[in-house]
């Protein structure tokens, strides 16, 4: 059995920095019998880079691209002897020139395959101090001391009341994709947790997240494909306070901030304020989320 693989129309299209391209084929053999799926198949991997046949004109381009899938399909009133390959690709460079240079080339439901999003929101707190001195550790921004806000010079009270302040925070997702099922429980154990050394997303172009700046806020999985399972990891970035919440000192009943009066006439510049307010941290816990031991996540 020899079989004739006739090429047909070929396309190619560079999107958002990356190309694609297909390459058709009519295939039958050169005797006249019948053929099935695996006879083309078994068949096909000489055809599997762009321009598809040995000599084919496309041959210079066959480095920009890599095989990703094909179709293979009986041609109607063909008695099964007359069959359609349909040839899928995808780019390995950036682009045809010079000064090309390697990309993520892993479709999205490849093993291996990574992807990092950001948003970027608004933050609105409840502060009882302005520009308030963070606590000066990395210790102590896990644990802060009882040190009082309001010996900090730098820090304008609001009153008796909270001010809202407007800060912001990003929030992260990474996508992967992985051969076999995830290590949930392990997964389990960082969330709510902080990066206890900084960490770093990407190889180039990278955002080093700062000791205590990161909490892992969860994932959720999906198996895709045989023994292959897609991870979207969740994280909160705070640089402004490191999730640290100003919390003031209550009555005996833990509901009123107690206050504080001045000696003199109250005004805009001398106010009833809260008598004494603290840091706190509502996620004291951190983890290295690096390494082999950490959540497991891959970044780009």
């Amino acid at each position: 059995m020899t079989l004739i693989w006739k090429a047909q129309e070929r396309s190619a299209t560079y999107d958002r920095g990356k190309w694609s391209a297909s390459q058709n084929y009519t295939v039958y053999d050169n005797t006249g019998v019948a053929l099935n799926v695996y006879a083309i198949a078994n068949d096909s991997p000489d055809y599997q880079y762009f321009g598809g046949y040995l000599g084919g004109d496309e041959s210079s381009a066959t480095s920009y691209f890599r095989f990703v899938s094909h179709t293979i399909t009986p041609v109607d009133n063909g008695a099964d002897k007359i069959w359609s390959v349909s040839m899928q690709f995808e780019s390995t460079i950036g682009d045809g020139g010079s000064t090309a240079t390697t990309i993520d080339v892993k479709t999205e439901t490849e093993i291996g395959f990574s992807s990092f999003e950001v948003s970027i929101q608004p933050l609105i707190l409840d502060v009882w101090a302005l520009n308030a001195t963070l606590p000066s550790t990395a210790a102590l921004k896990s644990n802060p001391d009882l040190t009082d806000i309001i010996t900090n010079t730098n820090a304008t009270f609001t009153g008796k009341e909270p001010l809202s302040y407007v800060g912001h925070v990003m929030n992260i997702h990474v996508r992967n994709v992985i051969f076999g099922r995830p290590n949930y429980l392990n997964i389990a154990s960082f969330v709510g947790k902080r990066n206890s050394t900084a960490y770093t997303f990407g190889v180039t172009n990278t955002m080093v997240c700062a000791i205590g700046t990161l909490l892992f806020t969860g994932a959720t999985t999906s198996r895709i494909g045989p023994n292959q399972y897609e991870v979207n990891y969740t994280f909160t970035y705070d640089d402004q306070f490191y999730h640290l919440r100003q919390s003031p000192l209550t009555d005996g009943a833990g509901v009123k901030p107690q206050l504080k009066y001045p000696g003199t006439v109250i005004s805009a510049s001398n106010p009833v304020r809260a008598a004494s307010v603290y840091w706190k941290q509502p996620f004291p816990n951190t983890a290295e989320f690096a390494g082999s031991s950490g959540i497991g996540l891959v970044t780009t």
